[in-house]
């Protein structure tokens, strides 16, 4: 997969304004605009690269649902940044795709280590975090085929297991069709099925379950991926505000403007986990 498809397929949903006409308003002199700050977004990939979206805090009335995708993605997206990421073995800096979109990072990440995130701005300023990368679990069985509901709707139905390690942990079991022509939309898409998982009624134990992947139909010959990953606590409470809350791609990008963020000087979560992704072909 090439990163530089991902900056070029990016497609967002524009959220709906509630506007009213209030007559006669008073004029109210002397408050100060709100300064705009960087919202960072993490996303590990299928090829386990590392892909930064940069965008801007911003307003309900900066866009309509009548807007143009492309000119509120060049309204918002953060261009004019200089992105690094700083690790034990080193500092990469990030590739410019466009659109706000960084990424190319070859360094491995490594279980137990802290990596930082930081962000130069010419417009906006500094920003950085820092994360610590939990141990990977993979599945220990995993199989993926479709579920017809008796309803009329077709779904993917995953069955898998694997071994909870002693000590707390999180999990973020993701689900997403592989359709090229959309496939950096839905890297970075709120629709993707999530399941979000807390070992505290099976720590150290073997844990497996059935889900059925709800939010569309599946057919013959669909490919999907699937990954595990181990996440932080951290991450697993902003995660579980997103899925809360969500209800279109404009709104999945506003959100972290009031959620919980390990970004200093700025708003949204950097996040790296090391997940075990298969593939599968539903028949």
């Amino acid at each position: 997969m090439k990163l530089k498809s991902i900056a070029i397929s990016v497609v967002f949903m524009i959220g709906l304004i509630v506007a009213g006409c209030i007559p006669d308003p008073l004029e109210v002199k002397g408050i100060p605009a709100v300064p705009q700050q960087i919202v960072v977004t993490t996303q590990m990939v299928p090829d386990r690269s590392l892909i930064i979206l940069l965008t801007r805090t911003f307003g309900a009335l900066e866009a309509s649902e009548d807007s143009d995708p492309q000119q509120v993605l060049d309204q918002i997206a953060v261009t004019d940044a200089l992105v690094t990421l700083r690790g034990p073995s080193g500092t990469d800096t990030l590739v410019s795709f466009g659109s706000g979109l960084y990424g190319g990072v070859t360094m491995p990440f490594q279980e137990g280590h802290s990596y930082t995130l930081h962000v130069a701005s010419e417009s906006l300023g500094e920003v950085s975090a820092t994360t610590t990368v939990k141990p990977r679990v993979g599945f220990s069985s995993i199989d993926a085929s479709l579920y017809y509901n008796g309803y009329g709707d077709t779904l993917a139905q995953i069955i898998y297991g694997f071994r909870d390690p002693a000590e707390a942990n999180w999990y973020m079991l993701n689900v997403q069709p592989v359709e090229r022509e959309e496939l950096a939309r839905r890297i970075l898409n709120p629709d993707a099925y999530t399941r979000l998982l807390e070992d505290t009624e099976y720590n150290g134990e073997q844990f497996a379950e059935a889900v059925r992947v709800v939010r569309r139909d599946y057919h013959p010959g669909d490919t999907i991926l699937v990954s595990l990953s181990n996440i932080s606590q951290e991450y697993y409470s902003f995660m579980k505000l997103r899925m809360d809350n969500r209800f279109s791609f404009i709104e999945y990008l506003s959100e972290p403007v009031n959620y919980p963020s390990n970004v200093i000087g700025g708003k949204g979560f950097f996040n790296l986990y090391l997940p075990d992704i298969r593939m599968f072909v539903l028949q």
